[in-house]
């Protein structure tokens, strides 16, 4: 290239810029002069700076704070709700049924900490361990604005978020083992934005629709439940006095596989035991289980005892708030003949329950569901009539048929 000619000729100078990025400072002379133009370094790209995820904080009954955000269990931006780290999500078996609400289940143990395992009962947690459980609906469209349009369905969902585009908050329970050792119950209601919840002691009152895939709605008042509430069901080793323990983490119902994400699916006594969470565990083969009430390749036996343990044991047995009545549902009595088979209901008369007169004079009569006061107490929501007597304002229709099933199959003798 003639550098003389470049120099003299400007137009030349111009048309030159695309020739090569190495003659940026000859071309910079262009012009008459001789000196090279600085050039200005280009700035390294911003990159933002992520903030870290809150550490959980565990707060007794009276430390508890207004919002569920300052605990950290739970993280929502309005537009999901997941669990934070070192938060564990779980199912079980068997759930026992809110209204249709979907749940999300968690667990939360100090680092180095360890539950103690036993096969009979709940698991023992350590010392400033939690327990959450989320309620959620799937959305759907309403026929009343005044009434939040929920999808009546049987929960399938795992995993450890919630997707609120398609998904609507209702409440969140905390169970928090206390420095004194005993369970303090907390409710928390969630925003309308979704991404918050206040604590409501006292309970709270949410009007929802019901809105089944074949077009009917029902519409209700689902209910959170007050600190009195709590202590009803959850005083299941007391005969409903005393302190409070979880109900459904028993190894019978965790014993079940659980979908943690899109790769990582595992029993989650297993994962459990993996993660160095449990102490005493001795292994998968000697684990108990209860059925899913769900699952038609497994007994209407198993199904039905499954769903009453559940459902009703936490009242409903020797240490139960429920224990003067007689009935025991729990999964080591119902079925048994011993010592009696109307320890489960069959041919048993209330102590108190005046019920409906008429055919209904037993809790169970076997072969004959439609004249049982359990099946009868099952399906109806009426004060008085409706069991379990908190948390339940619907109708399960699918859990209703799986207990008159297998009542219907039983061939005890009729009563008398």
């Amino acid at each position: 290239m003639n550098i003389k000619h470049i120099k003299s000729n400007p137009l030349a100078c111009i048309a030159s810029v695309g020739l090569s990025l190495g003659l940026l400072t000859l071309l910079a002379s262009c012009g008459g002069s001789d000196n090279n133009a600085a050039v200005e370094p280009t700035p390294p790209p911003v990159v933002p700076t992520v903030p870290a995820t809150p550490e959980v904080k565990i707060f007794d009954q009276s430390t508890a704070p207004d919002k569920l955000s300052d605990w950290h269990l739970v993280l929502s931006d309005g537009k999901k709700m997941s669990l934070n780290k070192g938060v564990l999500p779980y199912d079980l078996n068997t759930a026992l049924f809110s209204d249709y609400a979907f749940k999300l289940r968690s667990i939360y143990v100090p680092a180095g900490k360890q539950i103690t395992y036993k096969t009979d009962g709940s698991i023992e947690f350590p010392i400033g361990s939690a327990i959450t459980k989320t309620f959620y609906y799937p959305k759907a469209t309403g026929t009343d604005a005044t009434y939040s349009a929920v999808a009546r369905q049987n929960q399938t969902a795992q995993g450890d978020s919630i997707d609120l585009a398609n998904n609507l908050l209702v409440e969140t329970r905390i169970l928090v083992l206390q420095p004194n050792g005993t369970w303090s119950g907390l409710p928390y209601v969630w925003d309308a934005d979704q991404k918050d919840a206040k604590l409501k002691i006292g309970g709270a009152d949410v009007k929802l629709e019901l809105v089944g895939a074949s077009g009917a709605n029902e519409k209700f008042v689902y209910g959170v439940p007050n600190a009195q509430s709590c202590q009803q069901c959850h005083s299941t080793q007391s005969a409903g006095g005393q302190g409070i323990l979880p109900i459904g983490p028993k190894p019978r119902n965790l014993n079940k596989n659980y979908a943690y994400s899109a790769t990582l699916t595992k029993n989650q006594l297993v994962y459990w035991d993996e993660l160095k969470l449990l102490s005493g565990f001795s292994g998968i083969a000697t684990a108990p289980v209860n059925a899913d009430w769900r699952d038609t390749t497994q007994t209407i036996e198993a199904r039905a005892k499954a769903y009453l343990d559940v459902n009703c044991a936490h009242c409903h047995s020797s240490r139960g708030a429920a224990f003067q009545t007689g009935l025991m549902l729990d999964i080591a009595t119902v079925g048994s003949s011993s010592p009696s088979t109307s320890q489960w209901g069959v041919c048993k008369k209330p102590l108190a329950y005046g019920g409906p007169g008429g055919a209904y004079k037993y809790g169970i009569e076997p072969g004959q569901a439609d004249v049982s006061l359990l099946a009868y107490r099952m399906s109806h929501t009426s004060t008085g009539d409706v069991m379990p007597v908190i948390g339940r304002h619907v109708n399960h229709t699918e859990g209703n048929t799986v207990v008159r099933d297998w009542i219907n199959q039983l061939t005890l003798p009729a009563c008398h």
